[in-house]
């Protein structure tokens, strides 16, 4: 973070906290006031939720170890999403504790934790909990935005010269296979979007689970846009789905050592930046 956007942050909040009278945090655009208990499709009132914190030592390499600091509750219907529970039914983590958790912070940074990384569920839907958090940590807290980059374009204006790294997730391409996999018929209109406006926040990486059976459909056209829009921004293709233990939708078999080859045979075709 930088100072001068760490001081900015109650005004930044109080911002937020208008917009959660009727909620637009993100596409949904449910309108639920959230401040009065409403809650939100994200299945939040505006009182973020924790569910765990812990230093992660598996992230691209030049993030670890990163701290990790999930949130619970999310705008996505995911079926292969490894933490479903918590974005389902957000109401059963704890409330976020500011004070105990920037005290995890600050022990995480001593143990050797590189950065603090934000993540759900999707964060934005608790885009006013994360800035109590940050208020209370050092302005020199490195911080990762970790998202799926479905939310209204304020998201990033509140988080200008607060996140240092963006690691966005851009999971399908095809309004179909978002519809179906994801629950959002329109989550590659707005990724796009946000990924070009995040470009200018600062460094990006942009991370793909590269889906069994999605190549042609998902995976190809987005490597194609990242090369033709965003040359030169750093690209992490992941191997490691996990299919759901009954797919309905999703894909029902592990990926390939020869599909997940294939992809990153492609990336570096169109001559993008894979990282690791």
């Amino acid at each position: 973070m930088n100072a001068r956007a760490h001081k900015a942050i109650p005004r930044r909040l109080a911002r937020v906290r208008e917009v959660l009278r009727s909620c637009r945090l993100c596409p949904r655009g449910c309108g639920s006031d959230r401040t009065a208990g409403v809650m939100g499709f994200c299945g939040l009132t505006d009182r973020a939720r924790c569910y765990r914190e812990l230093i992660n030592p598996y992230e691209e390499r030049e993030l670890s170890p990163s701290h990790h600091v999930y949130f619970a509750g999310c705008n996505l219907r995911c079926e292969f999403c490894t933490v479903s529970e918590w974005n389902e039914r957000p109401g059963a983590a704890a409330e976020l504790d500011v004070e105990a958790m920037s005290a995890a912070v600050a022990r995480a940074r001593a143990a050797g934790a590189r950065n603090l990384n934000l993540v759900g569920g999707e964060p934005a839907v608790s885009l006013a909990g994360v800035l109590d958090l940050l208020a209370a940590v050092p302005a020199a807290t490195r911080v990762v935005w970790n998202s799926n980059m479905y939310f209204s374009p304020l998201v990033l204006e509140v988080l200008d010269g607060l996140a240092d790294v963006v690691l966005a997730d851009f999971k399908a391409w095809d309004t179909g296979c978002g519809k179906r996999l994801l629950g959002a018929a329109d989550y590659a209109v707005w990724v796009r979007l946000n990924l070009r406006r995040a470009r200018r926040l600062g460094d990006l990486i942009v991370r793909h689970l590269v889906l069994p059976g999605h190549f042609e459909c998902c995976t190809r056209p987005i490597l194609e846009f990242l090369a033709r829009d965003l040359p030169g921004v750093k690209v992490s293709l992941r191997g490691d789905y996990v299919p759901p233990a009954r797919a309905k939708r999703a894909p029902a078999g592990y990926l390939t050592k020869r599909e997940h080859d294939r992809a990153l045979d492609a990336a570096r075709s169109y001559g993008l930046n894979v990282i690791e």
